[in-house]
This record gives C-alpha cells, sequence and structure tokens, in this order.
C-alpha cells in the first residue's frame, strides 16, 4: 500500500512515459476517472507504435486508510494483464503470487 514515490520510483516512471494530469484528460485513460477525481489526480502515459497506454501507478491511486483490502486500488491494478513490480533495495524478492487476478499470469 505505498502511498509515495521515492525518488528513484520518480525516475523509472519517467522511462514509462509522461505524468499527466488526470482532469480533463481527451485522450485513453485507461478506466481512470478524468472528471471526478476518483482515481487520483495524475497518471502516467505514452504512445508506443500508434498505440495509446495509461499507467495504473499504485502511489498515484488513491489510498484508503480504513480499507485494509484497498479495493480501489485493485480494481484497477487486479484487471490489468501487465503488472510492472518496482522493488527497491536489499527487501525481500517478490513473490508472483503475492497479486492473484483471473488477469495477470505468473
Amino acid at each position: 500500500s505505498n502511498a509515495t514515490e521515492t525518488p528513484d520510483f520518480s525516475d523509472f516512471l519517467k522511462c514509462l512515459g509522461k505524468k499527466v494530469q488526470l482532469q480533463g484528460w481527451d485522450k485513453y485513460a485507461g478506466g481512470l476517472d478524468t472528471k471526478g477525481g476518483s482515481t487520483g489526480t495524475h497518471s502516467v502515459f505514452n504512445t508506443f507504435q500508434g498505440f495509446e497506454l495509461m499507467f495504473h501507478v499504485s502511489t498515484m491511486l488513491p489510498l484508503t486508510p480504513d480499507d485494509p483490502q484497498q479495493v480501489e486500488r485493485k480494481r484497477h491494478l487486479g484487471n490489468d494483464i501487465v503488472l510492472i513490480v518496482f522493488q527497491e533495495g536489499d527487501e525481500t524478492p517478490y513473490k508472483p503470487v503475492t497479486v492473484s487476478s483471473n488477469f495477470i499470469r505468473s
């Protein structure tokens, strides 16, 4: 349940695309709310070979402190076909079974 970005993670996101404001966004939004702000204020967007890509970035999706399951975040991240995990330092290695979904394959 990351709520903030580290400098290294911010640099990584810059490699993926451009940070964009969701309010009023008129290109592909990947299911993110571009009118009411229910899915945060910003995300990361890019184009590749004519395709528009909107990333669901965990730290940019709103954190609900009283929801231990973070259902709103999982609604987007859990329905993605590709999940990119950014891990810093010498923390415990990521286990693909950490995120279970009908869409994400480990």
